[in-house]
C-alpha cells in the first residue's frame, strides 16, 4: 500500500479547498459572538420597557377606556342541586345595560419623558363623552318578573385602565344637571376592576337619559376605547405626528402630517360580538381585557433597537460576503492570509453590530449607522491592504464593505422587499466568487494555480 509523503499532505492541508472550509467554520463559529450581540440587544430593550414602565408610573400607562354602562343589581332564586336534593336560594347578580349611541371626543397634547438615555412619548388628553340611554329593560336578559330589581342602587360605571391618572376637574352631566363623581366601576363578581361610576342614578324607577362627561387623562404609547353601544362614535385629534393605528377597528378617515393627526371610527352594533343587555360574568366580549378596541399608538418612527435586531438578522450574509472577497483576493494576489487574520477581520465585522446599537442610544439610528459602518470599514480595509501588500487590493475592500454597508441599510429600510433583495445580493456574490475561482486548482496538486479549460467534447 502506498502512502501519502509528508510533502504533499502539507501541500494538501494549504490548498485552497481545505483553507475555504476552514473560512467557512470560522464564519459559523462567529454566529456565537453575533448571537450573543443579539442577546444584548434584547436585554437593552428591557431596560427600555423598564424605563417606560417608571415612566408609566409616574405620569400614567396606556390608557384604555372600556365603554359606558348602567349597572344594575338584582336579586333572584335560582335552583341548585345538593347532597339534600335540590334546593331554592337567592343569589344577588348585576345586569348591564348599553347605551343607544355614544361619542368620544379626545384631544392630546403630547411630549416627551426621559428615563437615563431612553426616551418615553406621553400625552394630556381631553376627554369628551357623550351618549343617550333608552330605558332600561329587565325583561331584555330574561331577568324573572318576580325578581327584586335594585333600581336604587343603579349606577352609571365608566371602567379606565388608568384612572389614577384622571387630572382634577372632572364632570358629568345626566340630562343636563350635575352629578358627583365616584372612585371605581367594580362589579359584584369582579368583571370591571378600574375606572368611576355615577351612583343614585335613579330613584325607584328607571328612565331614559342622556348624559355629558367630562375629564382630563394622561397617559403614555398608547390610547384605545372599547366600543360597546348600538353606534359607537369615535373622534381623536393629536399633535403627535407619527400615529400607528391599533385595535380590531381602524379608522374610517385619518389625517396625517408634520402637525399631529386626526382620526374618525364608527362602530355599529352589528360589528360587535356581545348584545346590548346582558347579565355580568356571561359576556367575554366585555370588559377593558376583552380585546375589542380601537386607537393609536403613539409611535417612535426610529426604533433602533428593532433596526439593530434586524441588521443582525443578515449577520451570516454580511461576514461572508467579506470572506468571500477577501479569499478571492488572496488567491489573485499569492499572499497568503492565515485563518487566525480572517478570525480577527470577523470579530471586527461583529464588533460593528455593537458599536452601532451603543451609539444609536446616544445618536438615533442613521448617525450610528455611518460612525459604525465607517470605523469598520477603515479598520478591516487597512487591515486586509497590509495582508495582501497592496493598497489598491484594500481599496478594492473599502469599496466593497461600502457597497454592502449601503446594500445593507436599503435592506432595512425595506419592509416588503427585504428578503427579496437580501437573496439577490447572496445570489449575486455566489456566482461573483464561482467564476473567480473557477479556474483555481482547489486541491492544490498541481503545479500552478490554474487548471486546464475543456474542449468541445468535456475532455481535459
Amino acid at each position: 500500500m502506498s502512502t501519502q509523503s509528508p510533502p504533499a499532505l502539507l501541500g494538501a492541508l494549504r490548498s485552497p479547498g481545505v483553507k475555504f472550509f476552514v473560512i467557512g467554520l470560522i464564519g459559523l463559529f462567529l454566529l456565537i459572538p453575533a448571537s450573543m450581540v443579539w442577546v444584548l440587544v434584547t436585554e437593552r430593550q428591557d431596560r427600555a420597557k423598564g424605563a417606560e414602565a417608571e415612566v408609566a408610573q409616574s405620569w400614567g400607562a396606556a390608557q384604555t377606556l372600556g365603554g359606558v354602562f348602567i349597572s344594575v343589581p338584582y336579586e333572584t332564586q335560582q335552583e341548585m342541586q345538593t347532597g339534600k336534593g335540590i334546593v331554592v336560594q337567592r343569589v344577588r347578580r348585576t345586569a348591564l345595560f348599553m347605551p343607544e349611541e355614544i361619542t368620544y371626543n379626545v384631544g392630546s397634547k403630547s411630549d416627551e419623558r426621559k428615563r437615563g438615555i431612553f426616551t418615553v412619548p406621553v400625552y394630556d388628553a381631553e376627554v369628551l363623552v357623550t351618549g343617550r340611554f333608552k330605558r332600561p329593560d329587565p325583561r331584555e336578559i330574561g331577568i324573572a318578573a318576580d325578581a327584586d330589581v335594585k333600581w336604587e342602587e343603579a349606577a352609571l360605571a365608566i371602567p379606565l385602565s388608568g384612572p389614577r391618572s384622571i387630572r382634577a376637574g372632572a364632570k358629568v352631566e345626566i340630562d343636563g344637571r350635575s352629578q358627583s363623581i365616584e372612585p371605581g366601576a367594580a362589579l359584584p363578581d369582579g368583571t370591571v376592576q378600574k375606572g368611576i361610576h355615577i351612583g343614585k342614578l335613579f330613584e325607584n324607577t328607571p328612565a331614559g337619559f342622556s348624559f355629558r362627561l367630562e375629564f382630563g387623562l394622561k397617559g403614555s404609547t398608547s390610547f384605545s376605547v372599547v366600543p360597546g353601544a348600538r353606534t359607537t362614535h369615535v373622534e381623536m385629534t393629536s399633535d403627535w405626528a407619527h400615529p400607528s393605528f391599533s385595535g380590531i377597528y381602524l379608522p374610517d378617515g385619518s389625517t396625517i402630517s408634520e402637525e399631529g393627526f386626526s382620526a374618525e371610527w364608527t362602530v355599529p352594533h352589528l360589528a360587535l360580538s356581545m348584545p346590548l343587555a346582558f347579565t355580568a360574568g356571561k359576556n367575554s366580549g366585555f370588559g377593558l381585557g376583552s380585546g375589542q378596541s380601537l386607537g393609536v399608538r403613539f409611535y417612535q418612527p426610529v426604533d433602533h433597537y428593532a433596526l439593530v435586531d434586524r441588521a443582525i438578522k443578515y449577520a451570516v450574509l454580511f461576514i461572508g460576503s467579506v470572506f468571500v472577497a477577501v479569499f478571492v483576493l488572496e488567491t489573485r494576489s499569492g499572499r497568503a492570509v492565515h485563518g487566525a487574520q480572517y478570525a480577527l477581520m470577523g470579530l471586527a465585522l461583529v464588533l460593528f453590530y455593537v458599536l452601532l446599537l451603543a451609539l444609536a442610544e446616544h445618536t438615533g439610528f442613521m448617525i450610528a449607522y455611518g460612525v459604525a459602518g465607517l470605523a469598520t470599514t477603515l479598520l478591516v480595509s487597512t487591515y486586509c491592504a497590509r495582508l495582501l501588500a497592496s493598497r489598491l487590493l484594500g481599496a478594492v475592500i473599502a469599496g466593497l464593505l461600502t457597497t454592502v454597508f449601503g446594500l445593507l441599510y436599503l435592506f432595512l429600510q425595506m419592509e416588503d422587499f427585504a428578503l427579496l433583495a437580501g437573496a439577490v445580493f447572496a445570489f449575486v456574490v455566489l456566482a461573483v466568487a464561482m467564476f473567480s475561482t473557477a479556474s483555481l486548482d482547489w486541491s492544490g496538486r498541481g503545479n500552478g494555480t490554474t487548471v486546464a479549460p475543456l474542449s468541445d467534447d468535456g475532455a481535459a
